[in-house]
């Protein structure tokens, strides 16, 4: 099971690098790459904490290493986290393309 959490964590970091080449050639904020990251690797946690139950074994907390990943993706991830809470409902805003 440790060898399951060291691959969900190389893949998060894995996801966390695909966000920031997409920053890189301007097709995502780093604001929308840190929230995409995170709940990826919230999600990535989940689905372990639920395989290490079923195995009887302890639920690992990744939440250090989760926000270690986002923080890399946005330095600002928790300024942004916290302006999408005060701007409940937190929303999309997309520009029109002409097409």
């Amino acid at each position: 099971m440790d060898e399951l959490q060291e691959r969900v964590l190389a893949e998060l970091r894995r996801y966390g690098a695909n966000r920031l080449k997409d920053v890189a050639r301007g097709a995502e904020t780093r604001e929308l790459a840190g929230l995409l990251t995170e709940k990826y690797g919230y999600g990535l946690a989940k689905a372990l904490a639920i395989a290490r139950e079923l195995a009887g074994e302890p639920v690992p907390d990744l939440a250090r290493e989760i926000e270690s990943v986002v923080l890399e993706v946005d330095p600002d991830a928790v300024e942004h986290r916290r302006n999408r809470w005060d701007a409940m409902p937190a929303g999309l805003s997309l520009p029109r393309r002409d097409r």
